[in-house]
């Protein structure tokens, strides 16, 4: 009689544990989440999980398997796959550098060299162009600009603008033309060496020449580049280039004396974007 009554007693208390089981296993079920586990040594486990009470373990559910592993073992978990979570990571870095959007109006300063013709008394004259422009898609933009540039006389350049950037990286290579006119600041010069004079026929005369009182009268400019854009996380952009400039520069006197020089140089600008 008491081997009965323990026997059913036992029967009974496994019942009950096995039903407990259930229960706590689909509880623990009800509330695990969705996510990748990131192991420290490197590997990635995708599953359902929850921590235990003491926050020391971790239930993991891979269909129908389960397996518990310390949380130690954890770097982290994630809800995006690896590669997603990296990609997230990177456009929200990229994010945080200056970049020429589309559809967005933007600042190029710069300041640079002319180099050539040993016949001018600069040599290298200085030169500081400011533009806005406009960005369209395919990294296209373009824009009108003013500046100053220091020969024997100071000049305004007004130009129009074209820039192509050949990617969104952090270092871009691009390519850019500038076209315009160099309006004189100055009245008058002195011209001396190195230039040839022309009527109204436009005939030339190979010799130097020297000439007092010219009023100059400035010319069409050219400058087609390369170079490369730099982003930066501090708001602006920050782009070095080379090129070739071509322009002309026209005087004349009361007497109709007429004087024409063509400048061909090497051009070295350092600029800065920003919005």
């Amino acid at each position: 009689m008491i081997k009965q009554v323990f026997l059913i007693n036992l029967i009974l208390w496994c019942s009950m544990t096995s039903v407990t089981s259930q229960i706590s296993t689909t509880g623990d079920k009800a509330l695990m989440e969705k996510g990748y586990i990131h192991m420290k040594d490197g590997s990635v486990v995708k599953g359902k999980y929850i921590y235990s009470s003491d926050l020391e373990k971790i239930r993991i559910m891979q269909g129908k398997e389960s397996k518990i592993i310390d949380a130690s073992e954890v770097e982290k978990i994630t809800l995006n796959k690896p590669e997603a979570a990296t990609r997230q990571a990177r456009e929200k870095g990229d994010a945080e550098f200056f970049d020429i959007r589309p559809g967005k109006w933007f600042n190029l300063s710069e300041g640079g060299v002319m180099i050539g013709n040993p016949d001018n008394e600069h040599k290298a004259p200085f030169l500081f162009h400011s533009s806005m422009n406009y960005s369209f898609r395919n990294n296209l933009s373009a824009g009108a600009g003013i500046g100053v540039e220091f020969y024997n006389e100071t000049y305004l350049p007004v130009f129009a603008n074209l820039l192509y950037k050949f990617n969104s990286r952090k270092v871009s290579p691009f390519v850019s033309l500038q076209a315009g006119y160099l309006i004189a600041l100055e009245n008058k010069t002195r011209i001396s060496g190195g230039y040839y004079p022309y009527d109204y026929l436009s005939s030339y005369w190979p010799q130097p020449i020297t000439r007092d009182n010219l009023d100059a009268q400035g010319g069409f400019l050219i400058n087609p580049s390369a170079g490369l854009f730099f982003k930066t996380s501090h708001g602006y952009g920050i782009t070095l280039s080379a090129g070739y400039r071509f322009h002309q520069l026209r005087f004349s006197d009361k007497s109709d004396y007429k004087l024409r020089a063509d400048y061909n140089r090497l051009s070295i600008k350092l600029g800065i974007l920003f919005h």
